[in-house]
């Protein structure tokens, strides 16, 4: 079994925020559906912690 890297785990996870992100921005600019401002808050600040990390395990290998 292969071991799955650190790095690749939270870019994904940034990945898929972004996307989700994307997409709470574009449901609420077309009125699929009325969303609170605590989806987009919540994808940014997922964005946010994972860029921080992987700033962080990037200066350590370095």
């Amino acid at each position: 079994m292969k071991k799955v890297n650190q790095i690749d785990i939270k870019r994904f996870v940034q990945l898929i925020a972004i996307i989700y992100l994307v997409f709470v921005l574009l449901a609420d600019i077309m009125k699929w559906q009325q969303l609170d401002k605590t989806h987009v808050v919540l994808a940014i600040c997922t964005i946010a912690v994972t860029d921080e990390r992987l700033r962080k395990l990037g200066s350590r290998k370095e």
